[in-house]
């Protein structure tokens, strides 16, 4: 049975997503495009990925193989950037890539606790109109 199209959605953007991140990667740039500073860039481009990920390919049964291509894809563009002579490999871009993945399912599982807290504050913050 093939997959739910949302599914199908959902790798595409991941695979966009991938081709978006292997251009940035590996492009020479005198700035840095996105949040500003490198690393949150990282965590946030992974935790994106893993979100995409999931979507694509849900279930726990899938985890070890969405993390493992993911993790395999962080070491492969520092290992091309440590062979590009514009680029620097280094290996805090490698963990703030797996900080992202990490964070994905920290807060995933964390959500329906602090969610109900979040929309209590905020209804206090809010005026009434």
């Amino acid at each position: 049975m093939p997959p739910h199209p949302i599914r199908w959605f959902y790798r595409l953007v991941l695979v966009v997503c991938v081709l978006v991140v292997l251009y940035l990667a590996l492009t020479p740039m005198k700035t840095t495009p996105g949040l500003g500073y490198d690393k949150a860039n990282h965590v946030l481009a992974f935790w994106v990925m893993a979100w995409l990920a999931e979507g694509g390919w849900p279930g726990r049964e899938q985890a070890w193989r969405r993390y493992g291509w993911l993790i395999c894809y962080a070491a492969f563009i520092e290992l091309l950037q440590y062979e590009l002579p514009q680029r620097e490999a280094s290996w805090f871009d490698l963990l703030a890539d797996l900080l992202g993945l990490a964070l994905y399912p920290a807060l995933k599982r964390a959500r329906p606790r602090v969610w109900p807290h979040l929309r209590t504050l905020s209804m206090r913050i809010t005026p009434k109109r």
